[in-house]
Formats: structure tokens, sequence, C-alpha cells
């Protein structure tokens, strides 16, 4: 009896192993097929059931990864080819593959710490040709906005009533190490406008000029992880005036300057980028320390689609605290084409965002902005044209109470085009 039983015993098992080993075959040649026909669906649910098995081998993960990359979901690429990295280590067709999914998700940093790991016995020929550091880029900018105006017959407080403002700029991205990227902007604005104020309550129409200069520097800490330092100056001549023993007045041109200094902290993941700052600022008469947030979500872990939220709320030492908050998104059409859209809404002025890149050291308040920007990106530039249009308030400014009255409620319009040369 006890001989039968041990023989059924040992049918079974070998029927089992049997059944294991054909169903393995079977699989094995299903998510054969899935890879050569490029069905990343059916490829991942055959692999699944492989996996619940206990078959987790290199060309699985090189089949999963593979077709996950043409698809790009850089995430799963990602992954299986890390995994397939540890069946086969000497394969350097996968340290190619995990470097450019690093560099189409938006992760160049990452994907040069990459290379940089890896030692020259471990690139293939096509990765011996890359350079160590992100490219060299020279950016072009212009802009222009016109505005409604008010114009009063007096106004003895400071009032501005801006006809338009151009803007043209001038900056580099370069390297100051392998880890560290900096950024070194001049900009110039001119703001022509109808000024008024307790020295000259009839008004002066004229054109007023700013120069401003921008330096952010950027250092990857870890994987996904950078810190960035920021400042910006921005430099003007505004008119003083004088008197002698109450009776005799005269008037003199003087240098101002206005900064902002501020510290943010940036995390790139496949699915989600996030910044969060700090920021420090003395703009007209007050001093301002603001907080200022981003999240960008990425559903498919790469650059096809993508949305954005951020707020940004500033405390002001003379005018109280003020916010803004913007949703934005972008999206493929096709290869040379994105297409962003976005609304803000708020009631900042003497502000700064973008990490310190964009500044509003004025008293004209934008309550809601609507905005939107084509991007055709190529090797070698990319072109990037938006338009906008702005609801704002202006006022008149007690500066010496702190006291603002008239509200005029207004509309402007915009352009700017921003074109980046990249250096290979």
């Amino acid at each position: 009896m006890r001989v039968i039983v041990y023989s059924i015993s040992a049918l079974i098992f070998m029927a089992c192993r049997v059944n294991a080993q054909t169903n393995f075959a079977t699989l094995d040649k299903e998510s054969y097929q899935y890879y050569l026909h490029k069905d990343y669906k059916n490829l991942k649910r055959t692999a699944s059931k492989l996996l619940q098995q206990g078959n987790d081998y290199y060309y699985l993960r090189m089949r999963l990864g593979i077709v996950g990359y043409d698809k790009q979901i850089y995430s799963s690429a990602y992954k299986n080819f890390t995994r397939a990295k540890q069946f086969n280590p000497f394969d350097t067709t996968i340290d190619e593959y995990v470097y450019y999914s690093y560099y189409f998700a938006g992760r160049a940093a990452d994907a040069k710490q990459f290379l940089r790991s890896l030692s020259e016995n471990q690139k293939n020929d096509h990765l011996k040709t890359l350079s160590m550091r992100e490219d060299l880029e020279l950016n072009l900018g212009f802009s222009f906005a016109g505005y409604d105006k008010k114009i009063y017959v007096t106004n003895p407080l400071n009032y501005e009533a801006i006809e338009n403002m151009t803007v043209y700029s001038a900056g580099l991205d370069f390297n100051f190490s392998n880890r560290t990227r900096g950024v070194l902007q001049y900009s110039n604005m001119q703001k022509v406008a109808t000024f008024y104020s307790a020295n000259n309550p009839t008004g002066t129409h004229g054109n007023a000029s700013q120069n401003q200069i921008y330096l952010n520097v950027k250092t990857l800490v870890s994987e996904g992880w950078e810190i960035v330092g920021y400042t910006h100056l921005a430099f003007f001549t505004t008119e003083n005036n004088t008197s002698t023993f109450g009776r005799r007045s005269s008037s003199y041109l003087e240098l101002s300057t206005e900064s902002l200094v501020g510290l943010s902290i940036l995390y790139n993941g496949w699915y989600l980028r996030n910044r969060m700052g700090l920021n420090y600022s003395s703009y007209g008469i007050s001093k301002q320390f603001a907080a200022e947030g981003y999240i960008t979500y990425l559903p498919f872990s790469n650059l096809n689609l993508y949305s954005t939220l951020s707020g940004y709320y500033q405390v002001d030492n003379v005018w109280g605290n003020t916010y803004q908050l913007n949703l934005e998104l972008g999206f493929k059409v096709f290869k040379y084409l994105w297409v962003e859209s976005g609304f803000m809404t708020g009631n900042s002025f003497l502000y700064s965002r973008n990490s310190g890149l964009i500044i509003n050291n004025s008293y004209i308040i934008p309550v809601n902005n609507f905005y939107g920007s084509i991007i055709i990106p190529a090797q070698k530039f990319s072109l990037r044209i938006s338009a906008n249009s702005s609801k704002i308030y202006n006022y008149s400014w007690d500066l010496d109470n702190h006291v603002r009255i008239n509200r005029e409620d207004l509309n402007s319009f915009g352009i700017n085009a921003t074109l980046t040369i990249k250096f290979i």
C-alpha cells in the first residue's frame, strides 16, 4: 500500500513539473511574440504571469524594457533595464537605454550623472561619444505688452499710466562643474508711460528704462534631487528733489538698485516633479519674504502630457500679504511641436516667480492672466512663442502714508518669444 502511495505522489510531482515547464515555455513564447509586435499591454500581462510563477530572467526584462522605451513609458523601461542589468552586467546596450530613458523623460542632469558613473569599459561605442556635461545654451528673448491706460488731469500720488512695455534679454546656461550648472541672464526693460507723483501732479509722458541681472546656480546632490540658489538685481535711475531753506528746489538723478535672493529644492521623479523655494527681496519702499511651490504631474512618465499646479505666497512688511495660483497644461502635438496653456489668479505685486527669473518690481497688479505657448524643439535649438491676456488693477499709491486708492480695472495683452541655441 505504501509503495502505491509513493508511486502516485511521484507521478503527480512529475506531472506538475512537466506542466510548469510547458506553461513557462508557452508564456515565454507569447511574451516574445508580443515583444515582436510591440504589444506592450499584453506583454506586460504575460510577464506578470511569469513573474508570479517565479520566472524572472534577462530576456523577459529586456523585452519589457525595449517595448516600454519604444512606447515612451520611460519609468517602466528604466525599471526593467536595471533589473536586466543584474542578470547580465556585461551588456553595455542596457546602459545606453538607461541613459536615454533619463534624457527623454526630461531628466538631463540624472542622465549625465549616470553616464559619469560608468567606467570606459562599461560604455559602448555610442556612449563613449557623449559629453559628460549638459550642453552649453544661449537664450535670446523678446517680449512686448500693451496696456489700457487711465490719464489724469492731475494726480498728486504715485501713479503710472503705462502704454506699453518691451523687454530684451540674453542669457547663458553653462556648467560650473560636472554636477553644478549656472544661468546668467541680462535683460533690459523699456516702459512708455505717463508718470505722476507729488512733485509732478500733472504727469510727464516719457520712457523709463531698467537693467536686470539674474544668476542661478543649480547643483545635483543625488539622483533626482537638486538645490538651487539664485539672485536677481535691478538697476534704474530715479529723480530726487531737494530744497534749500524751504524756498529753492532742485532735482538730480540717482542710481537705484533693487534685489532678490532665494533658495529652492527640486525633485525630478518619473511621474512627479516638485520645486519648493523661499526668497527675500527689497522692492520699492518695502521688504518681501515669499514661499513658492510647483508640482508637475506626468501621467505617462514622459513629456508628451503634463500638468503643473503652482502657488506663491508673500509677506510684505508695508503692504501686507499677497498670493498667486497657477494651473498649466502641456502636451505634444507631434515631434516638433508642443503646446502649453495656463491660467493665473492672484493679487501680488512687487514679486518674483520661477526661482527669481521673472520679477515684477512695480505696483501693477495682474489679477487674472490667460496664457498659451507653442514650442518648436529641435536638436540644436528650440523656439517658444507665447501670448497672454491679463486683467490688471492699477492704483494711485501714497508711499508716505502707505495707502492705495482709485483702483482702475484695466486690460493688457502681450507676446513674447525665446530662442534657445544649443552648442552640442
